[in-house]
C-alpha cells in the first residue's frame, strides 16, 4: 500500500513551502526519519523527514514548486509491504 508522504506545517503561520531540492529519487530505499527534501518557507529551511521506513515509489512534486501544507509531495511503499501486483502474483502461485 502506498503512503502519502505531505508537506508539512513547519511554524505556527505558515501555510505553504517551496520544495527547494529532492534528497533521494523514486526506487530509494529509506528508514523512517530519513530527509526526503529540502523546503523552503517564508519563515523557515528544513528537511522533511519520511514517515515511514520503505521505497520512494513516486515524487508528486518537483524542485522549485510551492504547495500548500497538507499536500501530498511524495508516495512511499512501506517497508514489509509488497506491492499489489506482487502479492497478487504471490497469491496465485502459491494456489494449486
Amino acid at each position: 500500500m502506498a503512503v502519502e508522504v505531505k508537506m508539512p506545517q513547519l511554524g505556527e503561520s505558515v501555510t505553504e513551502g517551496t520544495i527547494a531540492k529532492w534528497l533521494v529519487k523514486p526506487g530509494d530505499k529509506v528508514n523512517k526519519y530519513d530527509p526526503l527534501c529540502e523546503v523552503m518557507t517564508d519563515k523557515v529551511n528544513a528537511e522533511v523527514p519520511s514517515t515511514v521506513a520503505g521505497i520512494v515509489k513516486e515524487i508528486l512534486v518537483p524542485e522549485g514548486e510551492t504547495v500548500s501544507v497538507g499536500t501530498p509531495i511524495c508516495l512511499m511503499e512501506a517497508e514489509g509491504e509488497a506491492p499489489a501486483d506482487e502479492a497478487a502474483k504471490a497469491d496465485a502461485a502459491a494456489s494449486p
